[in-house]
């Protein structure tokens, strides 16, 4: 079979993700780049997919979490979320600086082109106004991206409307990137997309795990009749897990049961994408390795995609630019 890992975004709440996969490599010792042939990540699940195709350790990108994530996203205090608030009425609600930082001592200067295995990272052309794909060079067409600082990858799938201003990506000349999450913030139906229109796989030949970032019943029941003001607010949630409901549900119709979702139903408020207190990133991480060892998750997971048989090795088509 043709494995694709498919990751989530939402923010901060990528930290259950990463605890996911992290418990699996723990579980099983294999490495989880090395057993899928395909990894498809939006947002926060764009930087976890960043991270295994360069080969950082899964345990590290949960510490990155924990460690970077009240930087990434300050405003524990009561004080400091109010003036989020305010900040967040004129202008974007957090920083790229922490970001970027955060990044840098993760991916360093490492390329995107490094990667080990084939990406697909799903971003936003905030000028062109289309959607964007930075892909590894798995296809003859895909040479452009090569050099492109991981870093300004990251950045240009995880850059959330409203929370964080268009992210400019200096190897593509005037080019500015949002959030891959207006569009595809559940990739699973990319990731299908890319293995059967350019890699030739057949539909019946491709298996997926898809991981989310644990979800919540969305009510807009109240914003409904609402005006401008009410409705702005929970624009971004709404975008974000419309979309990302029909993908899977589309996903699931053409892929006849080679789907396995894992996830959680969180309360409503018990995570936001923001929302990087201690406690809160503790939680996520314990939700994350929970899930990952329930039967109903663990025997799918190392009988189809942690088995000990490694995809076949990926080769660059190119090394470099033209």
């Amino acid at each position: 079979m043709f494995r694709i890992l498919s990751l989530d975004g939402g923010g901060i709440k990528g930290a259950f993700s990463a605890a996911v996969l992290a418990q699996y490599q723990e579980d099983t010792g294999y490495s989880i780049a090395e057993h899928f042939d395909l990894i498809t990540g939006t947002s926060t699940g764009g930087i976890i997919a960043l991270g295994l195709g360069l080969g950082i350790p899964v345990r590290e990108i949960v510490d990155f979490y924990a460690q970077k994530g009240p930087t990434i996203f300050p405003g524990t205090s009561l004080v400091q979320r109010a003036s989020g608030v305010l900040r967040w009425l004129r202008g974007p609600k957090h920083s790229h600086t922490a970001l970027r930082a955060a990044l840098e001592e993760v991916f360093g200067t490492r390329k995107f082109g490094e990667s080990r295995c084939r990406l697909v990272i799903p971003t936003y052309d905030a000028i062109g106004g289309r959607i964007f794909l930075m892909k590894t060079v798995h296809h003859e067409r895909f040479k452009y991206d090569i050099d492109a600082p991981a870093v300004d990858v990251a950045l240009a799938t995880s850059a959330a409307p409203t929370y964080f201003a268009a992210a400019r990506f200096p190897t593509h000349q005037d080019a500015s990137y949002v959030d891959g999450g207006v569009w595809a913030n559940g990739p699973v139906l990319v990731g299908v997309v890319e293995a059967v229109s350019f890699l030739g796989v057949a539909l019946s030949n491709i298996d997926v795990l898809s991981i989310g970032c644990t979800s919540t019943p969305f009510n807009i029941a109240k914003q409904a009749n609402a005006g401008l003001v009410k409705w702005s607010a929970g624009l971004v949630d709404l975008m974000f897990e419309g979309q990302m409901e029909a993908a899977l549900a589309q996903a699931k119709l053409l892929l006849d049961g080679r789907l396995h979702r894992i996830d959680v139903v969180a309360r409503e408020g018990e995570f936001a994408l923001d929302d990087a207190r201690a406690d809160k990133i503790r939680q996520l991480i314990n939700r994350g390795r929970s899930e990952a060892v329930k039967k109903v998750n663990l025997e799918p997971v190392k009988a189809r995609f942690l088995n000990g048989t490694p995809a076949a090795p990926f080769t660059p088509l190119h090394t470099s630019a033209p």
